[in-house]
């Protein structure tokens, strides 16, 4: 598991004081930022896995916030928040923000909860499915190199009934099997 890192971006003090208030007893490290701008200023320095951000907003409101994140930091999973419910706005958000939720204000604090446990999961399942496979990719690259200095290495050969059959190249007519022992 991850470190928790929320950024969390309201204009309203008071609406981010609220969100604090809520969370408190989860295991997140919480920052916050009252523009787009100065979350944008804020990750280059707290590398936040989710991001959750207030539609309307002076200046660059949150859907415009959510697109640069998403060009610049695409593995941050963004969340919208919004006291509208105009359908436009959910519509944008999902195509251009590419969004994992749109919540309303005001918020339930179970659902907002539920919300952010299941972003971090996500967030999780991505960070280790990365993993997984730069794994995959070095573990086939190193069978590469080792078929190409010794050629046929790598394919195994096995009979019918499962015995594995590795030949010996200096010797042709020497043939070592070893019959794999299954659950007895």
């Amino acid at each position: 598991m991850h470190q928790r890192n929320l950024l969390i971006v309201d204009d309203e003090e008071n609406v981010l004081t609220a969100f604090e208030r809520t969370l408190m007893d989860e295991n997140y490290t919480i920052e916050s930022a009252q523009s787009g701008e100065k979350a944008l200023e804020k990750l280059t320095l707290f590398p936040a896995g989710i991001i959750l951000s207030d539609y309307m907003m002076p200046g660059m409101n949150g859907l415009e916030l959510l697109q640069k994140i998403k060009q610049r930091y695409p593995d941050t999973i963004r969340i919208l928040i919004t006291g509208r419910s105009d359908m436009q706005i959910t519509i944008e958000a999902i195509n251009k923000g590419d969004i994992f939720r749109f919540l309303l204000k005001p918020w339930d604090d179970d659902e907002l909860k539920m919300a952010l446990r299941t972003a971090f999961q996500y967030h999780d399942l991505l960070h280790e499915n990365r993993k997984l496979l730069t794994t995959i990719k070095k573990q086939s690259s190193l069978l590469e190199e080792i078929e190409s200095k010794y050629p046929g290495i790598t394919k195994i050969k096995t009979e019918e009934d499962g015995t594995v059959v590795f030949e010996d190249e200096e010797c042709e007519d020497i043939v070592h099997t070893f019959q794999l022992k299954g659950k007895e």
